[in-house]
């Protein structure tokens, strides 16, 4: 048997779940988890077969980098950005948009920085290994102009969905990808569900297309036409 231990600040005990859950998502059998707290910490023990190490460790890595690319990047930048002209909803999806945006390039970044270590400490590793790439998104925040109109953030958003040919799925409050699966990373940054965290996943999926599955809340419906017009299908009997 071998054994990962990954652990966090108490506060943050919601990341600790989206690693659990990502193993289990991933369908591994015979991975033993234990729950621990020392000293306002939360330690998450998996062990496991020698067989399956590598396959534990790689999900165990991407879900760190997404934790650091969604989580930690949000609570970087959000007091950082706070532009007047938008209301609060709007600051959001603004916040939602930038952390899309390099996403993708953030989290292999993350990812070349994790080492296959048998303790991940992942605010020791965000605060002493990532210096580089938090001084890189202090930048972007400061590129952010302090007023931002409601036509510059359909910009910015049609920029970041433009060349997107993925697609999601929309039913009721949930959102899943392309092969059908739930996508929750908003819960990185709000762990209760909620219409704006709605929001959030689908703007963090990165997608140019959403198929809806089920009836939209009025505030569904003005959300998908500010800023998916035109790219929102309907399943034949929802039409």
């Amino acid at each position: 048997m071998e054994k990962l231990i990954v652990s966090e600040r108490e506060t943050h005990c919601s990341y600790i779940s989206y690693i659990s859950e990502g193993i289990i998502s991933a369908g591994i059998k015979d991975v033993r988890f234990s729950l621990s707290f020392d000293a306002q910490r939360i330690l998450l023990a998996c062990e496991f077969e020698s067989q399956g190490a590598e396959r534990i460790r790689k999900i165990v890595e991407e879900k760190i980098a997404e934790i650091i690319c969604v989580g930690y990047k949000y609570r970087e930048m959000m007091p950082l950005i706070q532009p007047a002209g938008l209301s609060a909803e709007e600051r959001e999806v603004l916040l939602a948009a930038i952390l899309a945006a390099d996403f993708v390039e953030d989290k292999k970044y993350v990812l070349s920085r994790l080492k296959e270590m048998a303790h991940h400490s992942i605010d020791g590793f965000y605060l002493f290994r990532l210096q580089a790439l938090r001084d890189k998104w202090k930048g972007v925040a400061q590129c952010v102009p302090g007023y931002f109109t409601k036509e510059r953030l359909s910009e910015f958003m049609e920029y970041l969905i433009g060349g997107s040919a993925g697609k999601i799925f929309l039913k009721d409050s949930d959102v899943y990808d392309s092969r059908c699966k739930k996508l929750h990373r908003a819960m990185l940054i709000e762990n209760a569900k909620s219409e704006i965290n709605i929001f959030r996943e689908i703007v963090l999926s990165g997608a140019g297309k959403i198929e809806c599955l089920g009836e939209l809340s009025v505030r569904q419906e003005d959300f998908l036409k500010k800023y998916y017009a035109g790219r929102v299908g309907f399943f034949a009997e929802n039409k």
